[in-house]
């Protein structure tokens, strides 16, 4: 399987408090947003659902 790379633009200090928060879970902010991408193609649900939904 191939993989595509993906790059986004964050303020820095959203940037740094996510780092931090992931690695205190023992994670890369990059694995974490990578799992959240592929919970969402496996389920077809995203944590999101609830806003947009009438």
């Amino acid at each position: 399987m191939s993989e595509k790379l993906i790059q986004l633009r964050v303020e820095e200090d959203v940037k740094d408090k996510a780092d931090a928060i992931s690695k205190a879970q023992g994670l890369t902010t990059q694995s974490a947003i990578k799992m959240f991408l592929t919970q969402v193609a496996h389920t077809g649900e995203s944590p999101f659902d609830h806003l947009f939904k009438n």
